[in-house]
């Protein structure tokens, strides 16, 4: 039998959530059971956020992104549209993720095989901003204010504070401190 699926406010609720004070959730977006949202965060249309997701406060998760199970996602994040955040992923608070974002959380492909696979997802620290079109492979870490530049792909550890760019990602500069956050 299929689950009840209720619609307020445009999103579409397949079970019970956790909904802090003034979310708003745009028309068309999925949000799956056991999902917590913070006080004052967006859900933007045609998003698709699965089980057990956390989403803190003042974030904004643009339109058609898809959000798998088991993300966690800080305070004052800004995550722009078609993104897709891997199972596991862990982004902290203050992290700017632009369009077409791509994180990973296995190098095996295990579809139609019969052998167990490790979920290694990324972890997104503090501050770190992700410019359009990279693709962050499993296990890696973008360190604290770190700045990744567009269409990169982030096969190994960013340090804190540092500026990669290319494909494969490397170290190009420092954000200077005039860049950082003062918080």
């Amino acid at each position: 039998m299929p689950r009840e699926v209720t619609q307020t406010s445009g999103g579409i609720f397949l079970g019970p959530v956790k909904l802090g004070k003034n979310v708003t959730v745009r028309p068309f977006a999925l949000i799956y059971p056991d999902v917590e949202i913070g006080d004052n965060s967006i859900i933007c249309s045609f998003t698709t956020i699965r089980e057990k997701t956390v989403i803190g406060k003042n974030t904004t998760v643009g339109n058609l992104c898809a959000v798998e199970n088991e993300v966690s996602i800080g305070d004052h994040v800004s995550i722009y549209g078609q993104c897709h955040l891997t199972s596991g992923l862990v982004i902290e608070d203050h992290v700017f993720m632009a369009v077409h974002v791509t994180t990973l959380n296995t190098r095996k492909i295990s579809h139609g095989r019969d052998y167990e696979v490790k979920r290694d997802a990324p972890l997104i620290k503090f501050g770190a901003r992700i410019a359009g079109g990279v693709i962050i492979l499993p296990g890696v870490t973008i360190g604290k204010e770190a700045l990744v530049g567009a269409g990169a792909l982030v096969t190994r550890d960013v340090p804190d504070y540092k500026i990669v760019i290319g494909s494969p990602a490397r170290v190009v500069g420092e954000v200077p401190e005039d860049e950082r956050l003062r918080i």
